[in-house]
């Protein structure tokens, strides 16, 4: 049964694409009555199945199986600045050969795919823009901090990561963005809903285009958030800065992108003591229309073998390589050298990273990484994406890792 029901989806894909759209956002620059506003706005609709297979050093078993997501919504039009969202979200699985339990993740003979079975609500939250360049959202919703390194939904895996409160921006200042945020849930990626007590700020500029310098902040009171450290209390916050852009040189058609960031994570409202470590992140390199290399270092520090930094709300598929061999940082810390390419040719762009891992403390060779990818356009918001990952370990405590996933997307 299950198998026949993810062979339906797969196959209902491109008719469903074929739907004519529904009234968009245009609509809501108009002024509408509150029913009007309602009825004039538009679904939320995707559909995500994915074929993984994961084998890992030290289980029996190979994972195999496939995993879906299912999102359904409606955004409304504006009334007067407001408009509100509503969104559900179903999770599964077929021809299941894996463990979606972390709790069994030392007697399964299963590598981990933690994609649970999830039925729920997605996102359900108000919102409201003005003409003095106020925005406030309020609810459930997904929230993204700068590059999504501390603050993410993490969104590659099918049940994304969610938060309840309340999110600000301001943009009525030239050339600057504030940003604030209080939060009180969360619901994992696993589909559970915990509490928490999350803060976060954040300012930015714009000294010229394509350059921005900000300052953020992030305020995480959780005792037992995520993170394997042995720790009574896990609760930290980070200060830091950040400067990116491009410097563009029209007449050869290129770029040379870079990022700069620094920021500190110590102990906060009640965290232990020994959370206290530095990060660093530099990178470079050059772009065009069509391909981008660059070279990436980042620094999750150690303080002293003690502890090593933790980012337990990143986009954890966004950095450290796709294996989630380092999801939670050893205490020694960790340093990570990576080169990226890009290539895209019409529809088709590939991808890869090659990653050089030591640790900060005691600098030992924590291995090597590879990820490649290959991303096809179809058609009607339709992509195709195969990835692979291969993790190669240099010591005796961690062990060598293969990951292959093949995923359809349509998003409406």
């Amino acid at each position: 049964m299950a198998r026949r029901n993810m062979v339906r989806i797969v196959a209902a894909i491109p008719f469903v694409a074929a739907m004519p759209a529904a009234a968009g956002d245009d609509i809501g620059n108009q002024t509408l009555g509150l029913v009007e506003a309602a009825t004039a706005g538009r679904p939320v609709v995707e559909v995500r199945p994915r074929y993984n297979r994961i084998e890992e050093e030290g289980y029996d078993e190979t994972t195999t199986g496939w995993t879906y997501r299912l999102r359904l919504g409606w955004r409304t039009a504006a009334w007067h600045g407001w408009r509100a969202t509503l969104e559900g979200i179903h999770t599964g699985s077929a021809d299941k050969n894996f463990n979606d339990d972390p709790g069994q993740i030392v007697s399964s003979p299963y590598p981990l795919l933690p994609d649970p079975r999830y039925t729920g609500v997605n996102q359900a939250h108000v919102e409201y823009a003005g003409d003095s360049g106020v925005r406030l959202r309020m609810g459930r919703q997904v929230v993204r901090l700068e590059n999504q390194r501390w603050v993410s939904d993490n969104d590659f895996r099918q049940i994304p990561q969610v938060f309840e409160g309340v999110h600000a921006w301001y943009d009525g200042l030239e050339r600057t963005q504030l940003e604030a945020g209080y939060f009180t849930r969360v619901r994992t990626t696993s589909g559970v809903t915990n509490d928490l007590r999350l803060g976060i700020l954040r300012a930015a500029w714009n000294p010229r285009p394509d350059h921005v310098l900000s300052a953020y902040g992030v305020f995480h009171d959780q005792p037992q958030n995520g993170a394997f450290t042995g720790f009574a209390d896990n609760s930290y916050r980070v200060v830091g800065a950040r400067a990116e852009g491009t410097f563009s040189r029209p007449a050869w058609g290129l770029g040379i992108p870079y990022l700069a960031e620094i920021a500190h994570q110590d102990a906060y409202a009640g965290g232990d003591p020994r959370i206290d470590a530095r990060y660093w992140r530099l990178g470079a390199g050059l772009a065009s229309a069509s391909w981008t290399v660059r070279y990436d270092e980042e620094l999750r520090g150690s303080n002293g073998g003690q502890y090593g930094l933790q980012a337990p709300l990143t986009d954890f598929y966004g950095f450290n390589g796709w294996t989630l061999h380092f999801f939670n940082v050893p205490r020694q810390g960790l340093h990570d050298r990576w080169l990226t390419a890009r290539l895209g040719v019409e529809r088709v762009t590939l991808y890869g990273e090659a990653h050089r891992f030591r640790s900060d403390y005691g600098h030992e060779d924590l291995g090597r990484e590879l990820d490649l990818g290959v991303t096809v356009d179809l058609w009607h918001d339709i992509t195709a994406r195969l990835q692979h990952a291969r993790y190669d370990a240099q010591s005796g405590a961690l062990g060598d890792t293969r990951k292959t996933w093949f995923t359809l997307s349509w998003t409406f």
